[in-house]
C-alpha cells in the first residue's frame, strides 16, 4: 500500500483515517471494492 505499518494499525484501530488515495490502494491490495472496505 505504500504506508507504515503503523499507520495501517492506526487505521484498524480507529485512531487513523485513511484518504480515499490509501482506501483504494488498501481495497487493491486485499482484491476488494473500496465500498466493502468501508461496512461495519
Amino acid at each position: 500500500m505504500g504506508v507504515e505499518q503503523t499507520y495501517v494499525s492506526g487505521i484498524e484501530r480507529g485512531v487513523r483515517n485513511p484518504t480515499v488515495t490509501t482506501l483504494h490502494r488498501a481495497a487493491v491490495a486485499l482484491n476488494v471494492k473500496a465500498a466493502d472496505l468501508l461496512k461495519e
